[in-house]
């Protein structure tokens, strides 16, 4: 079975409450992902972006923007779902806003590409263009705390190693659980 049928039935073939199980199942996996954190400067290296792909590869984008909202309030709601196990308003407002937002972003593009992509290999590359959706919306957030410049080379460019890895293993990830 691929991802993308897999995607077609979850979000509209479940009624209500598994849906809601999915996106409360998804909250707990963003923060399980979150835990795994490594300081590097202002924006930590985590596995969020990796969950958040699976997720929204396996379910789609509707869920998968879902999942990332309801995680999102968790965070405003001061439950320690963020990165170190962050969480309060302040924390979803901080120098790593940007990065949160971008991931609703790329939640919703890169679940409702998911179902299109016929390979491991678009998917990654779907994956990589999540990731650079995550990327440039976090820029532009830690930009206003940070120069540009300053922003890109703490950041960003940190980050690009990891993310092409994450964006591979969430790709054969998603291929491996949708057969």
């Amino acid at each position: 079975m691929t991802a993308a049928a897999s995607r077609r039935r979850a979000p509209a073939g479940h009624p209500l409450p598994v849906q809601a199980a999915i996106v409360v199942a998804g909250v707990v996996g963003m923060a399980a992902a979150s835990r795994v954190a490594f300081d590097i400067g202002p924006v930590p290296i985590t596995l969020q972006t990796y969950a958040l792909f699976v997720l929204a590869g396996l379910f789609g984008g509707r869920l998968g923007l879902g999942i990332v909202l309801a995680w999102l309030a968790a965070a405003a709601f001061g439950l320690p779902v963020l990165a170190g196990g962050a969480g309060g308003w302040k924390a979803v407002v901080g120098h790593t806003a940007g990065f949160l937002a971008g991931m609703a972003a790329a939640a919703w593009v890169c679940g409702e590409g998911a179902a299109k992509c016929k390979s491991w290999v678009s998917l990654t590359a779907l994956f990589v263009a999540g990731h650079a959706i995550v990327l440039a919306v976090g820029w532009a957030g830690l930009a206003s705390f940070l120069s540009p410049a300053n922003a890109f080379e703490s950041g960003i460019l940190p980050l690009l190693p990891g993310a092409a890895v994450k964006s591979l293993a969430a790709a054969l990830t998603v291929r491996m659980l949708a057969r």
